[in-house]
């Protein structure tokens, strides 16, 4: 007698929120079934294999490679007496050179201040920015001018204070996806 008791009690229960258990089972299939598929790589989201790889156009011309990339440890900076990440390069150029945009895009900013000197960052396609550091005070470009490959930014300074030891030069970096990345991926750094 007791177990059609429990048996009409399931039933009862089952017929009022029966809907209720199925739909928390569909809704933990479908949870289940969305956490495999955003964990499993597709490959649509491997990155395709560039047959026409980026190439710049030089950002100052008539250098010498006055201090390299360095993205795994430190350097001795001279002027500020200490050892530091080099994540840019330092080409070395005369006084008033002038400094070209290396790629088609919009200037993201431009800016100054003690360590660096006058600073532009261009924003490009293919989540690249570049930074163009040192620059003589007569910049050339404004927040939110597009440039072309080639153009005219502005000049080699000695404006920043961070690397006075290397005399004149143009401090030039590369940002992909937000993280500094070695500029002679994307340059001919033979001497010029």
């Amino acid at each position: 007698m007791q177990k059609r008791n429990y048996k009409e009690s399931f039933l009862n229960f089952f017929k009022r929120y029966g809907y209720i258990v199925v739909l928390a089972v569909v809704m933990l299939v479908l949870s289940i079934l969305l956490i495999v598929s955003v964990s499993k790589p597709r490959v649509e989201d491997k990155k395709p294999v560039d047959n026409n790889p980026i190439t710049f156009y030089n950002p100052v011309m008539n250098f010498t490679v006055a201090k390299g990339f360095d993205g795994s440890g430190l350097v001795y900076n001279a002027t500020l007496n200490q050892w530091e990440a080099h994540k840019q390069i330092a080409l070395a150029a005369s006084e008033s050179s002038e400094v070209y945009a290396v790629l088609d895009g919009v200037v993201e900013d431009v800016y100054s201040n003690y360590l660096n000197g006058h600073v532009v960052v261009i924003s490009h396609e293919g989540n690249l920015k570049t930074y163009y550091s040192s620059l003589d005070e007569d910049v050339k470009v404004k927040k939110g001018d597009t440039v072309t490959k080639g153009q005219v930014i502005g000049k080699v300074g000695t404006t920043a204070n961070a690397e006075l030891d290397l005399g004149t030069h143009l401090t030039f970096a590369v940002m992909e996806n937000d993280v500094k990345v070695d500029p002679s991926a994307y340059l001919n750094l033979t001497d010029k």
